[in-house]
């Protein structure tokens, strides 16, 4: 990727951008204008060649800002670790050493861990028929 001076910014390099694409066309229809006063033909080659120089402007620099996101996008897969996830990878998902303590990616493990936790968390209701000792009857 071309590099610019130290400490520029992006709207010095948008600027330029614009500068560009406004006064080079506006060279090439004086030019035009130029011929068609010496040959006498109106207004059509300057028109002419102004559009065609700002269709070419305009193509040039959309080629560079292809080129600069293929390059910044090359860049970003280069900085990213290897053992990425995503959707589209064929192997199996491992649990990651960041996870939480308790916390896993297996779904059997968090139901059972889910319905563990609801009887010990929930206060149990104080009545017989549905009270802590019918609960545990229910569990074991």
């Amino acid at each position: 990727m071309a590099s610019g001076l130290v400490g520029n910014n992006g709207s010095e390099d948008g600027l330029a951008k614009a500068i560009e694409i406004v006064v080079t066309p506006a060279i090439f229809a004086a030019a035009g204008f130029g011929l068609d006063r010496w040959w006498g033909t109106g207004p059509w080659l300057a028109l002419g060649f102004g559009m065609t120089a700002f269709m070419v402007k305009l193509i040039v620099e959309w080629y560079r800002y292809v080129e600069r996101m293929q390059m910044h996008e090359q860049e970003m897969a280069a900085s990213r670790p290897a053992e990425r996830r995503s959707i589209d990878r064929d192997t199996d998902l491992d649990e990651p050493a960041s996870l939480p303590t308790g916390v896993s990616l297996d779904v059997d493990a968090d139901a059972d861990s889910r319905s563990l936790r609801g009887t010990a968390e929930t206060p149990q209701p104080a009545d017989s028929e549905t009270g802590p000792t019918a609960t545990a009857r229910q569990h074991s």
